[in-house]
């Protein structure tokens, strides 16, 4: 199964020299490392350090309930939070807010535009998101070992 990459209404992007900026990025604030022996702790070593392992086939639904969650928390983001950056959209709807206006004269209809035209953001920002979600369920989620544990 193919699937074309949906274009998002907002993309995130982190990028590396900014590494400083991200809380928690400091040396100091994060242990990188596998676990010591049970009851064997250092002393350097924080009680809230973060112990990377590498993915074993017994945790594959629970990376795919963290996926799945992941994914979904952008449906927000790319709905009302993007528009923020978008002026040509924002333009859009006020002009159709306006139209709205000019055409029924109804204050009441006016008002309720913009809540249609957000729901509808909403909407469709939600249906291309769980359509890219499927499709990587059914595709490098389905066997993750394949695509990401085998070097190319």
């Amino acid at each position: 199964m193919h699937c074309s990459s949906p274009k998002m209404v907002c993309e995130t992007k982190i990028v590396a020299d900014e590494h400083d900026a991200i809380p928690g990025t400091k040396k100091e604030s994060m242990m990188w490392g596998s676990p010591a022996a049970p009851g064997a702790e250092p002393k350097d070593v924080r009680r809230d350090a973060v112990f990377i392992r590498e993915f074993e086939r017994g945790d594959q639904k629970e990376v795919l309930r963290i996926f799945h969650e992941g994914i979904m928390e952008r449906i927000p983001n790319t709905a009302f939070r993007g528009i923020w950056q978008q002026p040509r959209t924002q333009f859009i709807y006020a002009f159709l807010t306006v139209m709205c206006f000019y055409m029924t004269k109804s204050v009441t209809l006016t008002c309720c535009a913009p809540l249609i035209l957000m729901g509808a953001r909403y909407y469709y920002s939600r249906k291309v998101i769980q359509s890219y979600l499927e499709c990587a369920l059914h595709t490098d989620m389905a066997d993750i070992e394949a695509y990401y544990m085998k070097p190319t």
